[in-house]
C-alpha cells in the first residue's frame, strides 16, 4: 500500500481502501473465531497493522485518532469484527444439534477454569448483545429419497458404443454407417422415440461456436433450432451447449408416456457426464419428465445424416 501510495502521485482513497479491504484485512482475519481467546496483547499487534492502513488510505499526520480515521474511511476497528464473527460462529453451532459444540455452549464449563474459552467468549458477547441478537431459526430438515451415490442419473442411459461396430479400419465408412443406422431402427424406433440430433463446432475448434438442435417426434413433426455460443468458444462447450438447448427445447412437449433420444457426436461430453463433470447438463437432462431418456454417441459420418444435416441449417 505504501508503494501504491504518494505525496505527489499514487492511487487515491477509493483504490487504497480498496486494496487493503480486498488483500489486507482478509488475512487479519482469518480464522477469527478461533484465536478469539487469544491474549490481546496479540490481538492488539494485528490492530496496528490496520492503524497504519488507515493513515496511508487518509494521509492523517500520527497524531490524528484513530477513531477520526475509522469514521472517514467507513471501516470498523478489528476488535468489533472480531466479535461478530465470534458470534456469528457460535450462532451457526447452536443452530446445528448433531454439532459437538452445540452442548458446549448449552452447558455450563465444569471446574474453574484458569484460561478463557470460546464458549465462555461467545456467551459474554451474546449476553452483551442479547437486545440486538436475532431470534435462532431452526435449519430446515430434508431426507434423500435415495442415497447420492447409488443411481445418480435417475432414468438417463449413457451409450457409447455400436454392437459390432470396431474402431479399426476393418470395416468400411458404408459397413458402420449400415450398422449404426440398423441398431438406431431397432433400438430406436422412430414411431416410439422422440430423436433429438444435436450438434456444435466451432472456427478451428476455439473460436465463434455455434450450435444446432434437430427434433424428430413420433407424429412426424420436425423441429429445428440454431443459436450462437459465443465469440470465443470451443468445439466441446459448443457440444455442451447444444445438448443443454435441446433438452430446455423439448422440456414442454415430452410427458412420462414419452422416450427421448439424444443423437451426438460429442465423445468427450458423454464422457464427461459419466464422471457427474457437467451439473448443468445434468441437471437440463434431469428436467425433462420422460420415461427414459437416453444419450447416444453416433460418432461423426456413421449415422443420421438427415438429423445432422437438419442441425445445420
Amino acid at each position: 500500500m505504501r508503494k501504491l501510495a504518494g505525496s505527489h502521485w499514487g492511487a487515491n482513497e477509493k483504490i487504497l481502501k480498496t486494496v487493503y479491504l480486498g488483500t489486507v484485512r482478509p488475512h487479519l482475519e482469518y480464522g477469527s473465531s478461533s484465536w478469539a481467546t487469544a491474549a490481546k496483547t496479540h490481538q492488539q499487534a494485528l490492530d496496528k497493522v490496520q492503524n497504519q492502513a488507515l493513515r496511508i488510505i487518509t494521509g492523517a499526520m500520527k497524531s490524528t485518532p484513530i477513531q477520526k480515521m475509522e469514521q472517514v474511511t467507513g471501516i470498523p476497528p478489528l476488535s468489533k469484527r472480531r466479535d461478530c464473527k465470534t458470534m456469528v460462529q457460535a450462532t451457526k453451532y447452536q443452530c446445528t444439534h448433531d454439532h459437538p459444540m452445540s452442548d458446549r455452549l448449552k452447558k455450563m464449563s465444569l471446574g474453574r477454569l484458569k484460561r478463557s474459552s470460546f464458549a465462555l467468549e461467545a456467551r459474554a458477547l451474546q449476553k452483551k448483545h442479547q437486545t440486538e441478537m436475532p431470534e435462532l431459526v431452526e435449519p430446515p430438515s430434508f431426507s434423500l429419497d435415495a442415497p447420492p451415490w447409488e443411481d445418480r442419473q435417475g432414468n438417463l442411459d449413457i451409450q457409447t458404443s455400436v454392437p459390432y461396430l470396431t474402431t479399426k479400419d476393418e470395416q468400411s465408412n458404408a459397413t458402420k454407417k449400415a450398422l449404426t443406422l440398423a441398431m438406431l431402427e431397432e433400438r430406436y424406433p422412430q414411431e416410439a422415440w422422440i430423436r433429438v440430433y444435436t450438434d456444435g463446432s466451432a472456427t478451428e475448434a476455439v473460436k465463434n461456436g455455434g450450435a444446432g438442435v434437430y427434433v424428430q417426434y413420433p407424429s412426424g413433426e420436425r423441429q429445428a433450432e440454431a443459436i450462437p455460443t459465443g465469440l470465443h468458444c470451443t468445439n466441446y462447450r459448443a457440444e455442451v451447449q447444444a445438448l443443454i438447448h435441446a433438452a430446455y427445447t423439448i422440456n414442454d412437449r415430452v410427458n412420462h408416456d414419452n422416450q427421448v433420444v439424444f443423437l451426438t457426436d460429442a465423445l468427450s461430453v458423454l464422457q464427461a457426464m459419466t464422471s457427474s463433470k457437467l451439473p448443468q447438463l445434468e441437471h437440463a437432462l434431469h428436467n425433462i419428465k420422460s420415461l427414459r431418456t437416453v444419450l447416444w454417441c453416433t460418432r461423426k459420418r456413421r449415422g443420421g445424416q438427415d438429423g445432422k444435416a437438419g442441425c445445420r441449417r
